[in-house]
């Protein structure tokens, strides 16, 4: 590798570590009215590495050297803009150039309450939590929500638009306001976790890093006591039990691995043991949520020594709780693999086919494969293949394609 693509590797692994810091820290700085200085200066101040690195060498203390420019780059802009909106000068010295920049934990859970703010929608939310705490690009979030760059970036000045419009302060709320906004923080990292981990169209199955900083950010909000509720602890076991079996879920040659084949070998035990040290915290909570039975829930496959271990009638149990408490049907599609396992295929059948009516199913995959695969074990084979077919027709990961087209193809050989 050349010493030109080694600097641009070390400037992009900078940016995905450092932008969101340095984000928080100058929003803190200049208000979440200027989100769009803030992110102008950032790509400046990484263009700027880009540029000098590869001539005069990485600095010492990279992560300093990018505080520093962002910080005087910020203070350029400003001093130009000072007649339209008024800022202290002084607060520049809250930032110091000279000492390395730390995760501040007030700041990042402070710019997430900007960007998850409940008037915005949840696409929104979650694309301006990627864009502004996590520092993915536009074409990255483009990829995972499967639209246009321009569309990301159109949905995205308009939230910006529609926080400079509400006046937000840059602070965690407190109180009656805290419980008001909390959920919908916690929502827009389940959506970012869920969006990585079942990747909608393309080569990958996972998006991992958007994985990863789901669960990043989950651990962020259960470390300050502000934030730290029982419902918060329950989402962050939920997506440790999630992602500790990532490595599993694909084979060698990057087939899709159902639960039953996955070698659990793989499992990152470490991070099971953290999902279930966050379960124990969130027991403190005075009800359960939503995130406590889908934690539950994922606890008893994380507990199980192996597939024919696993307790499907409590499993079935969770998801008749999960359809009282979040009655959609992709939970009752869950329940339904859950109930041909603790009751039989014909039972399971019967709940999928009263999901036949939703148009939501028309177009979800996994719906028709589920179905494919209950007419399968009952042996009626050529509907098993008819819905096999239909779930090809629907948009899927290229992995989940190539195995759904192999059950298809077994349906025939056994007719």
């Amino acid at each position: 590798m050349s010493e030109h693509g080694g600097t641009d590797l070390l400037v992009e692994g900078l940016f995905r570590r450092e932008a969101g810091r340095l984000a928080a820290r100058l929003t803190r700085l200049f208000g979440p009215a200027r989100l769009p200085l803030v992110e102008d200066v950032l790509q400046e101040t990484f263009a700027a590495a880009l540029a000098r690195w590869p001539i005069d060498g990485a600095p010492e203390r990279p992560a300093a050297w990018l505080a520093a420019v962002a910080r005087n780059k910020a203070l350029d802009r400003l001093r130009r803009e000072v007649r339209e909106q008024p800022f202290d000068e002084a607060l520049f010295d809250a930032m110091p150039i000279t000492e390395e920049p730390k995760a501040d934990l007030d700041d990042t859970l402070a710019l997430m309450f900007v960007a998850c703010h409940p008037a915005l929608g949840e696409d929104a939310q979650a694309m301006l939590t990627l864009k502004t705490v996590c520092g993915f690009g536009v074409n990255d979030i483009a990829r995972a929500y499967l639209t246009s760059s321009d569309a990301v970036a159109q949905r995205l000045v308009r939230a910006k638009a529609d926080i400079r419009k509400l006046g937000l302060t840059f602070e965690i709320p407190e109180g009656g306001e805290l419980a008001q906004r909390l959920p919908a923080l916690l929502q827009a990292v389940y959506l970012l976790f869920t969006g990585g981990y079942t990747a909608g169209e393309g080569e990958d199955l996972i998006v991992a890093e958007f994985c990863v900083e789901a669960l990043r950010l989950a651990e962020l909000i259960t470390r300050h006591p502000a934030t730290a509720t029982g419902e918060a602890h329950a989402l962050a076991a939920l997506l440790s039990f999630q992602h500790a079996r990532a490595s599993a879920r694909i084979g060698n040659s990057g087939e899709l691995l159902r639960l039953a084949e996955q070698d659990r070998s793989l499992w990152d035990r470490e991070l099971i043991a953290r999902g279930f040290a966050h379960l124990q915290e969130a027991m403190t909570a005075r009800e359960l949520s939503v995130y406590h039975v889908e934690a539950g829930a994922a606890a008893v496959h994380a507990s199980a020594k192996d597939f024919d271990s696993t307790d499907w009638q409590q499993l079935a149990q969770y998801y008749a709780m999960l359809e009282e408490l979040k009655p959609t049907a992709v939970v009752r599609l869950n329940a339904a693999v859950a109930t041909a396992y603790a009751e039989g295929p014909q039972i399971a059948l019967l709940k999928l086919d009263r999901l036949s009516g939703d148009r939501r199913m028309d177009d979800y995959a996994l719906f028709h494969a589920t179905r494919g695969d209950l007419l399968f074990k009952l042996g009626r084979h050529e509907a098993a293949h008819a819905a096999f077919g239909k779930a090809l027709e629907c948009p899927l990961s290229d992995p989940e394609r190539a195995f759904i087209a192999t059950r298809a193809k077994s349906c025939r050989r056994v007719s």
